[in-house]
């Protein structure tokens, strides 16, 4: 017998660990996220080159269409009209403001905001003091009818949405992939 053995020994107890594995799973997680991340950008691309690269100007509210399916399209000119027309219980109903605004060389262009309100417009042909409304939109100066409307949320919000929920899913999958075949050692388990 050794001296250095006793009879009562115990072998050390072993630490458990675990490894995730799955790695092709979170690789086409990154893929997928920067998929999205993509998407997003290119959404992101025409409105962030109008601003950067496009003419300034302010475009006034002219007129609002009121477009309902089955029904031809009615075009209001005033403030009094819109309000006579608005019934808080149609949902069909969609409002569309509707915008003039001058070139740099002197073309009046109409354009149509691209988003629709129901129930009632975005905003009133004219404001509370009585002048038109006025939108800032940027626009191409070589086709005029390619413009940018700033201030209207969902110019940015489902491209910068796309964006970061594609960033997000690429980092956690690469913080996924990282650890996918490595051993997380597990102290408070002791296997026997």
């Amino acid at each position: 017998m050794n001296h250095d053995e006793s009879p009562h020994s115990v072998e050390p107890a072993q630490t458990a660990t675990y490894t995730p594995g799955n790695s092709g799973l979170k690789v086409a997680m990154i893929f997928y996220g920067f998929l999205l991340f993509a998407a997003g950008f290119v959404l992101l691309a025409m409105p962030l080159r109008l601003i950067l690269f496009g003419k300034m100007t302010k475009a006034e509210a002219t007129r609002i269409v009121k477009t309902e399916k089955g029904r031809p399209d009615l075009v209001l000119t005033n403030d009094e009209a819109v309000q006579s027309n608005c019934d808080p219980n149609n949902y069909r109903a969609i409002f569309w403001n509707e915008f003039d605004f001058q070139t740099g060389a002197g073309q009046t262009i109409s354009t149509r905001c691209p988003v629709g309100s129901r129930l009632k417009p975005l905003s009133p042909l004219v404001d509370a003091d009585g002048l038109p409304t006025m939108e800032i939109i940027y626009y191409n100066p070589d086709n005029p009818g390619q413009i940018v409307f700033p201030d209207v949320v969902s110019t940015w919000f489902a491209p910068g949405a796309l964006m970061i929920v594609g960033l997000l899913g690429a980092i956690i999958g690469g913080v996924l992939y990282y650890w996918a075949n490595k051993p997380i050692l597990l102290p408070h388990i002791v296997q026997e």
